[in-house]
């Protein structure tokens, strides 16, 4: 019997640990297969939603966008459509659009919430060339932020 396998003492003390971490974690993953079948059921009525639609586009027809985009010419009047799906937790927040033309805050507006739309207008004279977003904020909470590019007009 003492001849069939070799004695341990020629064993490398790497193998010998690379043995034990394999089966430690052999172990560890047989457990948490067992452990993770528990299923939670937690209150999620605390997570935040953001908007299921915010676009910057050229009109708003029918309390709708129309003419989104993310490239628009200069000198033309913009409009940012938020459709908000929980619309009532921010009934007592004011909800905010601030138009940034790069880092420099450009406009901000309040904007008319009716139902679940937020919408508000960025007047053509104050649309020029170059990388722009607009953040729609409650309170101190960014809820969406779009960005987009104002070119110069192709003639």
């Amino acid at each position: 019997m003492a001849g069939k396998f070799p004695p341990l003492r020629n064993l490398r003390k790497t193998t010998v640990l690379a043995i034990v971490v394999f089966l430690g974690f052999f172990v560890h993953r047989f457990v948490m297969f067992f452990i993770d079948d528990e299923v939670n059921f937690t209150d999620n009525s605390d997570i935040e939603l953001s908007p299921a639609n915010s676009v910057v586009c050229r009109h708003i027809v029918n309390g709708e966008p129309f003419g989104s985009d993310s490239v628009f010419e200069e000198n033309t009047r913009l409009y940012v459509f938020s459709s908000i799906t929980n619309s009532a937790r921010y009934q007592e927040d004011t909800l905010v659009h601030i138009w940034f033309l790069g880092i420099d805050t450009i406009f901000v507006e309040t904007c008319n919430l009716t139902g679940d739309v937020c919408s508000s207008m960025l007047a053509s004279d104050l649309v020029e060339l170059g990388e722009w977003s607009v953040d729609l904020v409650a309170g101190r909470k960014l809820l969406a932020s779009r960005q987009f590019r104002v070119v110069t007009p192709s003639r």
